[in-house]
């Protein structure tokens, strides 16, 4: 299957009449849907294929009917909508008479789909090694993505790679040009390879904000692979849970299928208190309600040993305009009336790296303000920092989504 992946993409839009485009397009959205449905009850994917999986259907919806006649405005949302669900479902349905232990009719689509998710992965670690930042632990997350998919394709490796390269050269130059679009002194000369050489070395060059963002999404990719594998070495694998109101929640469960902790925020990369670099963290709830400051990665280990994680939330009922402000929330006024709970770490590592500990009471703190309302936090190296001042930068603000998304999951557990 993965094999042929290659021929695939190169066939798919030849000698197609449009009746028969339009029919193999809605097939395929079809089967994305089917592949979405039978991972949502099997967890055959790993956290960052999913973490692309949109991006898949976003392509699949491209050369639908109703995606162009919906911007055209010959359709209004409503229309849209009932095209879209009209063949979501027909997905669906079909995932629903195909039982988890059935390899055989569940491959067809969920290794179509990892196919799908894997151009846009190695794309986007063609894009983040390029750049030249990655540390060399991010590296090494890169290459064991790499390690794992390349015998997939085994004689198709090269082609493969060839083609992921050229998607990411794609993305690399519609990014370069929209920098060159917004950049004020466009059109005073002519860009070649002698005159960027010239420039730069005077130091006048260097990325644009579309070719930096670009990059940094790319790199986000390479922290999911190394948050799924620091998971997988801790015993857990990442499952997500979907909801009835169309939201979703990750978990940790081990290896009997038992979730361990519900992770309550996206996991990421924060600065440390102290200005001397970034670690891994997520906040999870365990098995017994207690909140959990998950860290993981080397810097994690070697830094945070007798650290600490401050979580500060304000529990006052705001007025809409105040709950998602974000100036006020980096002011005193907001800081003064915030409860500060301080997690340190606990015996067990969970994921490698120091884990810390804090009380429901945090989660109920969070939960006491208005909807949607955001908490901060900090990451510290040591046990007992000074309360910095609320506008810094590496006091981080967390916001509320997944939170609200975990409460939904415990209400239709306890149904």
């Amino acid at each position: 299957m993965l094999r042929r992946l290659i021929c695939l993409l190169m066939l798919a839009s030849v000698g197609l009449t449009p009746a028969r485009a339009q029919d193999a397009a809605e097939q395929a959205f079809i089967d994305y849907h089917t592949a979405r449905a039978i991972d949502a009850k099997c967890h055959f994917l790993r956290y960052f294929e999913l973490s692309v999986a949109r991006d898949v259907e976003f392509d699949a919806l491209r050369p639908l009917w109703f995606t162009g006649a919906h911007a055209a405005g010959k359709i209004d949302n409503e229309e849209y909508l009932a095209a879209y669900d009209k063949l979501a479902d027909m997905g669906e349905q079909k995932a629903e008479g195909i039982d988890c232990a059935d390899e055989a009719a569940a491959a067809p689509y969920i290794l179509k789909l990892r196919e799908q998710t894997a151009v846009l992965i190695y794309a986007d670690l063609i894009i983040a090694v390029d750049g030249g930042k990655l540390s060399d632990e991010q590296m090494r997350a890169a290459q064991a993505y790499e390690a794992m998919i390349s015998p997939l394709y085994g004689e198709n490796w090269q082609s493969f790679t060839e083609y992921a390269g050229r998607q990411a050269q794609f993305k690399y130059d519609e990014s370069a040009q929209k920098d060159r679009d917004a950049n004020p002194f466009g059109g005073l000369w002519t860009y070649d390879d002698e005159m960027e050489a010239e420039m730069e070395a005077y130091g006048f060059t260097s990325a644009g904000v579309y070719v930096e963002s670009l990059r940094d999404g790319a790199t986000r990719i390479v922290d999911d692979i190394l948050f799924d594998l620091s998971a997988a070495d801790a015993g857990y694998r990442v499952r997500t849970e979907y909801l009835p109101d169309g939201t979703y929640l990750n978990t940790l469960a081990d290896a009997g299928g038992v979730v361990r902790y519900e992770l309550i925020d996206m996991p990421g990369q924060f600065e440390l208190l102290e200005k001397i670099g970034s670690v891994n963290l997520v906040f999870a709830v365990n098995a017994d309600g207690e909140v959990r400051a998950l860290t993981w990665g080397l810097r994690a280990r070697e830094t945070l040993a007798d650290g600490s994680v401050t979580l500060l939330a304000n529990p006052t009922k705001l007025e809409p305009g105040q709950a998602t402000d974000y100036t006020y929330m980096r002011s005193q006024e907001w800081l003064d009336a915030a409860e500060i709970f301080t997690g340190r770490p606990l015996q067990e590592t969970c994921l490698g790296a120091p884990c810390f500990g804090l009380p429901k009471a945090a989660v109920e703190a969070i939960l006491s303000g208005s909807a949607n309302q955001a908490f901060r936090f900090f990451v510290s190296v040591n046990p007992d920092p000074p309360l910095p001042d609320p506008a810094d930068l590496q006091v981080h603000t967390a916001f509320t989504y997944r939170l609200n998304s975990w409460v939904l999951y415990k209400q239709g557990q306890s149904q």
